[in-house]
């Protein structure tokens, strides 16, 4: 995500990273991996819920998010999404930016 972030922010886009960890770890992740976006914590699972992405069970681990993204316009209205069926994997980001250029 960070090697393309200029391409997004040059597509007007702006990302956010939600994790259900800790505001505490997602702090000092970022700063070990230097990221220039934010992460923010969704900790009580309150965003992954609305959103519908939670993994049933991960190797015995039960509400871990599935890696998804999501393009949401200006007006607030999901416009575009991916959900990752397979842990680790990253979504594609290139149908992303496509079409935040084409909503610009």
């Amino acid at each position: 995500m960070e090697s393309r972030l200029n391409e997004i922010r040059g597509a007007n886009g702006q990302v956010f990273g939600i994790s259900a960890d800790s505001p505490f770890s997602l702090a000092k992740w970022a700063e070990q991996e230097g990221y220039t976006f934010d992460l923010l914590s969704d900790f009580g699972k309150i965003t992954t819920k609305a959103y519908d992405v939670l993994l049933p069970d991960v190797r015995g681990i039960v509400g871990v998010p599935k890696r998804s993204a999501f393009l949401v316009d200006k007006e607030g209205k999901l416009v575009q999404q991916e959900l990752v069926e397979t842990p680790g994997a990253i979504p594609d980001l290139d149908g992303f930016i496509n079409k935040m250029k084409s909503l610009a």
